[in-house]
C-alpha cells in the first residue's frame, strides 16, 4: 500500500468449490506494517519459510533495508539497515537463508539469522549493467543476466573456509539482454523468451537448452504452471496458454555421465543422491559412482579369490593324490551352495568389526601366510624328502594356525606401538568399518568355489600324455605345470575367471550388507562403495512409479546388463582364441 503496509494473500485451490479457488490470507486480512515508520516501499520480496512463517524484505524510499519475520501465532520480528544507494532489485531466496540486493553492478549478499541481516559480501558483477536477478527454486542459487545477454548461475561456494558467491554455469541462449527470464516454482528449470519470440527452456544442470522453439512476440509477462506442465503468456493480444511436456529435466546425458556442479558443492563432481530429507533438494543421478563401486567390489573380490582358487585348483588337479582329491574337491564345491545373504550378513555383522579390531594383522596375513607355506615347503624338502603325499599337511596346518594366532595377538599391540592408537582410529575419516576390504574377503570367499571347480576341471582334463611327455623329456613337475599344463588349460581357466568376474559384478546381497552403500568414487581399500545391483535392491522399493528416480533405476539395470553382455562376449572371443591356439591337433598326420 502507499503507506508501506501490506497484505499477504494466496489463491487456495484445495478448498475450491464449483471450480473456483478461494482467497486465503495466512497472516490475516488486516494490513501489516513492515516498516515501523510507515514509509512507502520501493522494493518488496517475499519468501515462504515453511511452518507457517513468512519472510518479508523491502527497501524504503529513504534508503533503508527493512526485514520482518511474520507468523500467525507469534509476534512479528523486525530489523533494518541503512543503505548508501537506492536498490534496483531485491530477492529473498526460496530457502529463506539469503537476501540479495542489486544496485547497478554491485550485488550485496545478506545472511538471515532469525530476524537479523548480516552483510556477508559484496560482489562487482561486471561492466554490463543493468543486471537482472532471478531466484532458482529450492536453495539460494541465482540467475543473473547482464545487458549483453550473458546469463549465468551463481551460488555460494566454500573455499579456504569461507563461503563466496561464485559464477558456476553459463547458459547458451543467444540473446541480447532484452529477453524475459522466468523460473519454475518448484524445480530448477527456467526459460527465456526473446522479443522476436524465440523461446529456450533450460535445466540448471547443463548449459545447453532442453528445448528451442518460437512463441508469440510482444510478450509482457510469462509464468510457469506450478507443476511445470504449462506456460502462460501475457501480451497485447491477450492471454496465451501452452502445454509443456518436460517431466524429467534432471535426467540428461550430462547428469548421468558427466560432472555437474551442484549447489553447496565446492566443485563439479559425480554424485548419486536421488532423494533427500529436504523439500528443496536437487536430484543427482550420476551413474559413475555406482558403476565405479561395482567394479571396485569385483576387483577386490577377484584379487582375494584368484590366488586361492587357482593355487588350490593346480594343487588338487596335479599334485594331490586321487583319494584325497575325491574328498577335497566336493567339499570345496559345497561351499558354493552357501546363500550369499548369509555370507553378507556374517560379513557385515561379525567380520567387519573383527577386521576393524585386528586391521594391521589382517593386512599382514597374506604375506605371513605365504611365508609360512614357503617355510613349510623348505622344511619338508630338507628333513622329510621322501614323505608320503599328504603328510606335509600335518606340518602345514599347525604352522598356519600358529601364524594366524600370533598375528592376531601381536597386531593390536604393534598398532599402538607404531601409531599410538589403534590403526582404524589413526586413519580417522579415511576408514569406514564396512569397506572394500570386508566385501573383498566376503565376496571372494563366495567366488572361490566357482573359480576353483571350473579351473580344476580344466586342469584335470589336460591329456596325461602331455605331462608325461614333458616329464620324460627331463622337465620338472613345476616346469611341466607352468609351461605345459597351464597353457593347455588356459581356455578353461580363463572361462572360470570370467564367470567369477560376472558373478562378482552381479552380486547383490553381499555388497548390500557389507559395504556401507556409500555412492562415492574412492579407490581406497578402507572406504565403502555402492554397486549397481545393490543400488537397485535398495532404492527400487522406495522409488515412485514413473518418476525420474524410478526410470533411472531401470537404466542402471540396463547398464548392468550391457556391461555383463559385453564382457562375456569379449571373454568368449578370447576363450575361443586360446582354445584354438593351445588345443593339440587331433588330426592324423
Amino acid at each position: 500500500q502507499a503507506d508501506g503496509r501490506l497484505v499477504v494473500a494466496r489463491a487456495d485451490f484445495a478448498t475450491a468449490e464449483n471450480g473456483r479457488p478461494q482467497w486465503h490470507f495466512p497472516l490475516g486480512q488486516q494490513p501489516l506494517a513492515l516498516d515501523p515508520q510507515r514509509k512507502p516501499l520501493k522494493l518488496l520480496s517475499l519468501a515462504d519459510a515453511h511452518r507457517g512463517q513468512y519472510l518479508l524484505a523491502g527497501v524504503t524510499d529513504d534508503r533503508r533495508l527493512v526485514f520482518g519475520r511474520f507468523s500467525p501465532d507469534r509476534p512479528p520480528q523486525f530489523s533494518e539497515r541503512p543503505l548508501e544507494h537506492d536498490g534496483e532489485q531485491l530477492v529473498l531466496t526460496p530457502d529463506g537463508r539469503q537476501l540479495y540486493l542489486l544496485t547497478g553492478n554491485r550485488l550485496a549478499r545478506y545472511q538471515i539469522d532469525g530476524a537479523q541481516l548480516q552483510l556477508r559480501e559484496t560482489r562487482i558483477l561486471g561492466e554490463h549493467a543493468p543486471y537482472q536477478m532471478t531466484a532458482l527454486p529450492g536453495g539460494s542459487a541465482l540467475l543473473i543476466k547482464g545487458a549483453d545477454g550473458n546469463l549465468r548461475e551463481w551460488f555460494e561456494v566454500e573455499k579456504d573456509r569461507r563461503w563466496r558467491l561464485t559464477p558456476v554455469q553459463h547458459f547458451d541462449h543467444g540473446a541480447d539482454g532484452q529477453e524475459l527470464t522466468v523460473a519454475e516454482p518448484y524445480r530448477r528449470v527456467f526459460a527465456t523468451l526473446r522479443p522476436d519470440g524465440g523461446f529456450s527452456l533450460f535445466s540448471a544442470i547443463q548449459p545447453q537448452p532442453l528445448l528451442n522453439t518460437r512463441l508469440g512476440t510482444e510478450v509482457r509477462q510469462m509464468a510457469f504452471a506450478p507443476r511445470g506442465d504449462g506456460l502462460l503468456l501475457e501480451s497485447a493480444q491477450g492471454w496465451q496458454r501452452y502445454a509443456l511436456d518436460n517431466p524429467y529435466p534432471d535426467v540428461t546425458w550430462r547428469s548421468l555421465w558427466g560432472k555437474v556442479w551442484y549447489e553447496n558443492y565446492p566443485q563439479p563432481a559425480y554424485v548419486w543422491q536421488p532423494t533427500s530429507g529436504e523439500d528443496s533438494y536437487q536430484p543427482k543421478f550420476s551413474l559413475m559412482p555406482v558403476i565405479f563401486g561395482t567394479f571396485k567390489a569385483a576387483a577386490y573380490a577377484m584379487l582375494f579369490a584368484i590366488p586361492l582358487a587357482l593355487a588350490g585348483a593346480i594343487y588338487t588337479a596335479y599334485f594331490m593324490t586321487p583319494g584325497l582329491r575325491r574328498v577335497i574337491k566336493p567339499a570345496i564345491e559345497v561351499m558354493g551352495a552357501l546363500p550369499t545373504v548369509v555370507i553378507g550378513l556374517v560379513a557385515g555383522i561379525w567380520l567387519a568389526p573383527i577386521i576393524e579390531q585386528y586391521l594391521l594383522a589382517v593386512l599382514a596375513l597374506p604375506l605371513l601366510l605365504a611365508a609360512a607355506v614357503l617355510l613349510c615347503g623348505a622344511l619338508t624338502h630338507r628333513f622329510m624328502p621322501r614323505c608320503r603325499p599328504g603328510v606335509d599337511l600335518l606340518l602345514l596346518l599347525p604352522l598356519l594356525a600358529l601364524t594366524v594366532w600370533l598375528a592376531l595377538n601381536l597386531g593390536p599391540r604393534l598398532e599402538v606401538a607404531l601409531f599410538g592408537e589403534p590403526l582404524h582410529f589413526w586413519l580417522g575419516d579415511n576408514y569406514d568399518q564396512r569397506n572394500a576390504l570386508v566385501v573383498g574377503v566376503a565376496m571372494g570367499f563366495a567366488l572361490v568355489p566357482i573359480i576353483f571347480s571350473l579351473a580344476e576341471d580344466a586342469l584335470f582334463s589336460v591329456p596325461a600324455t602331455l605331462s608325461q611327455g614333458s616329464l620324460a623329456l627331463g622337465a620338472t613337475q613345476w616346469q611341466t605345470v607352468i609351461k605345459v599344463v597351464l597353457p593347455s588349460a588356459s581356455a578353461g581357466i580363463f572361462s572360470a575367471l570370467m564367470i567369477g568376474f560376472g558373478r562378482a559384478v552381479g552380486e547383490t546381497m553381499i555388497v548390500l550388507m557389507a559395504t556401507g552403500n556409500t555412492p562415492i568414487i574412492d579407490g581406497s581399500l578402507f572406504q565403502g562403495l555402492r554397486a549397481l545391483a545393490a543400488n537397485i535392491a535398495i532404492e527400487m522399493p522406495e522409488a515412485v512409479s514413473g518418476s525420474s528416480h524410478y526410470r533411472v533405476l531401470f537404466l542402471t539395470a540396463l547398464v548392468l546388463f550391457v556391461f555383463t553382455f559385453v564382457f562375456n562376449t569379449l571373454a568368449e572371443a578370447v576363450r575361443l582364441r586360446l582354445r584354438k591356439r593351445y588345443t593339440p591337433n587331433q588330426e592324423a598326420p
